[in-house]
């Protein structure tokens, strides 16, 4: 499995971290209490994240670089999304507790902030409203995805419809 160092200089993220969705409505001081709490790896240019099927461990931010997120089944494989600098993945595995649903490949050098399985149940275990506050944010962030993805169906079956 792969391991991951501590996150040093947390001031030199704070600009990436604080645009992200799934930390609104925190004081600085409970921001602070959870990015103690991140950890950060390297990735070169075509070395895989996860890949479908892995047991998700963590919930990762692009620090720095790209991240593709592919989709496939046994014929087809699709490039989902491109994930840049501030943007988060991995979310809805870890919180459904099933297998990573996508592959995640670093499209060029990059580095990631994680936030580990065990470090999200500790906060639970330190600061419940802080918990919960994540976890309600989390949702939000999910129910935006899911509706963005219904939209994009929508959105093809339309082009299609008269095609």
């Amino acid at each position: 499995m792969r391991t991951y160092d501590p996150l040093k200089d947390v001031s030199s993220v704070i600009a990436i971290l604080s645009r992200i969705s799934v930390w609104g409505g925190f004081t600085d001081e409970q921001q602070a209490k959870i990015y103690q709490r991140l950890e950060v790896g390297t990735f070169k240019k075509g070395e895989y994240i996860f890949c479908k099927g892995d047991q998700p461990t963590h919930i990762y931010i692009v620090k720095s670089g790209k991240i593709d997120l592919l989709a496939s089944d046994q014929d087809v494989s699709v490039q989902k999304e491109t994930v840049e600098t501030g943007g988060c993945f991995g979310i809805a595995s870890l919180m459904a507790m099933q297998p990573q649903m996508v592959t995640a490949l670093a499209a060029e050098d990059s580095e990631v902030m994680v936030l580990s399985r065990q470090a999200l149940l500790g906060l639970r275990y330190e600061n419940l409203d802080m918990f919960a506050l994540l976890m309600m944010n989390i949702a939000r962030e999910l129910a935006r995805r899911l509706k963005a993805a219904d939209d994009m169906i929508l959105r093809h079956l339309h082009e299609h419809k008269d095609g």
